[in-house]
């Protein structure tokens, strides 16, 4: 279900999403939340998205760098459409986590060739990097999702009386320690990328006040030709439309849009 795969990005690609993921820190986009600071917990934890709308480093990478013709091959696809981008920076001193979730349970679609391609822009040792629990993506789990700053303190929640159905995310730190999963993790260098499948459970540390380095990562979101629009409530889909950012698709409508190009049918 997940797969590192060693220097996968050249050095000019990195130097130039660097530079334009510090650019975002200080003029963060209407999605972008900051966890750490809505749950008062110390260092700073940057979240945004659409990136590629408002960044050129950001959208020649989605469009040029090959990224999306890798997120295909992985989904056996013929179409590898961007259904967003994603920046993560985590400050040493930084003591809020990201939680135990899949992705599927957060995302407004249906279907089987749903990927992620997450680039590490700094080294990343692995007792600090995502760790995956092995084979999760076999459970097909829907779970309740909740804000990566906690309900009470997300600024928009808009995941809030939704999916009261659907079963909490697994206590996975418990089954860790009874020895019932087992967890994938890697040591990585700048350029290299994890690619993982949505339903993948995954998670990560803080970073402590004492690392060397932050931690910033640059993930790519990708659908294939099976995926379509699930219009069902809780998803990611309500906050995106509130920010301008509306497929405009009916329930079952194939996620190729305007706002969901197939990459590798645009060309330079």
């Amino acid at each position: 279900g997940a797969v590192m795969l060693p220097k996968a990005v050249p050095r000019s690609w990195l130097d130039a999403l660097a530079e334009a993921a510090e650019h975002n820190l200080a003029n963060p986009g209407p999605l972008c939340d900051e966890h750490a600071a809505a749950a008062g917990t110390g260092g700073r934890f940057h979240d945004d998205q659409f990136l590629w709308h408002r960044h050129r480093a950001f959208e020649e990478y989605v469009l040029r760098s090959g990224v999306g013709a890798l997120a295909a091959r992985a989904m056996r696809s013929h179409s590898a459409h961007i259904l967003y981008d994603q920046l993560f920076v985590k400050e040493p001193g930084t003591a809020a986590t990201t939680p135990w979730h899949n992705d599927t349970s957060y995302w407004h679609l249906r279907g089987e060739q749903v990927c992620s391609v997450w680039l590490a822009l700094d080294e990343v040792p692995r007792e600090r990097g995502l760790s995956y629990v092995k084979a999760s993506h076999r459970w097909r789990l829907v779970h309740r999702v909740t804000n990566f700053s906690g309900d009470a303190h997300s600024k928009r929640n808009v995941y809030e009386g939704a999916g009261a159905e659907l079963p909490p995310v697994p206590d996975v730190d418990a089954a860790i320690a009874a020895g019932d999963c087992e967890l994938l993790s890697w040591d990585m260098e700048a350029g290299d990328v994890l690619l993982f499948y949505s339903a993948m459970l995954h998670g990560a540390p803080g970073v402590p006040a004492d690392s060397p380095r932050r931690r910033r990562g640059y993930a790519t979101r990708w659908c294939g030709d099976d995926v379509v629009f699930d219009d069902r409530p809780g998803t990611m889909h309500t906050g995106w439309k509130a920010a301008g950012f509306d497929c405009g698709l009916r329930a079952g409508e194939p996620i190729g849009c305007a706002l969901h190009p197939d990459v590798l049918t645009l060309r330079p």
